[in-house]
């Protein structure tokens, strides 16, 4: 768990293997590469979990068309809950936050960290950070996937994370991962092109699990 540079830097030099959540108070180095590249590390960015409390606690949070057909109907219902809150007793910035919303943005520098990192060859990870207010299980993944495209990664990069790189995180790359003979034929099919745009990843056509077909 480590959002700043020195943080990082002293996870991996302490034998990390897994970073989760961005570098975003400075610049990723030639020596935190290094050391990342010397470790095997992982990096997970979990672009998008920092956004959902902006939204969430602003009260502004929407969900994606994704997220209607998607999420547990439980939490989208909670999402509103600020709302029946009396505003005497929110605490003072989530008060001032539902005044003034501000849209939120990605940090750029997460953004800029991202591409450096896979630029210089090291696994990134597609990770949501679930769970915490705003990030949904399941569908946030889609809401991720698109910042990583505006971090300059293609389609295909991305994808590549959730995937073959997802399968790395697991321990599980002889199994999962890619398409290949002797692993799982576990599969999705879209009604879309996923390389021409990410977000055709939510258009799902068909589920192929354990040999079998789900609509």
């Amino acid at each position: 768990h480590a959002t700043e540079l020195i943080v990082a830097k002293a996870s991996l030099r302490a034998g990390a293997d897994f970073l989760v959540h961005s570098v975003e108070d400075e610049s990723v180095d030639e020596e935190f590469l290094a050391l990342a590249k010397r470790k095997r590390v992982l990096y997970c960015p979990t672009l998008f979990v920092t956004l959902g409390y902006r939204y969430a606690l602003s009260n502004t949070w929407q969900p994606t068309e994704a997220e209607r057909r998607l999420a547990d109907p439980q939490i989208l219902a909670a999402m509103n809950d600020l709302r029946k809150i009396p505003s005497g007793t929110l605490p003072e910035r989530v008060a001032k936050a539902m005044v003034q919303p501000a849209p939120p943005k990605p940090s750029a520098i997460a953004l800029q960290n991202l591409r450096t990192v896979w630029d210089a060859g090291i696994p990134v990870v597609m990770g949501t950070d679930a769970g915490n207010i705003g990030t949904l299980h399941g569908p946030s993944i889609f809401r991720e996937m698109e910042i990583m495209t505006q971090a300059g990664l293609a389609p295909l990069q991305v994808l590549r994370s959730a995937t073959s790189n997802g399968a790395k995180a697991m321990g599980m790359e002889r199994e999962i991962g890619t398409l290949a003979s002797g692993k799982f034929a576990d599969l999705v099919i879209l009604n879309a092109d996923p390389l021409a745009n990410v977000m055709n990843l939510s258009k799902i056509h068909r589920v192929i699990k354990d040999g079998k077909v789900f609509v």
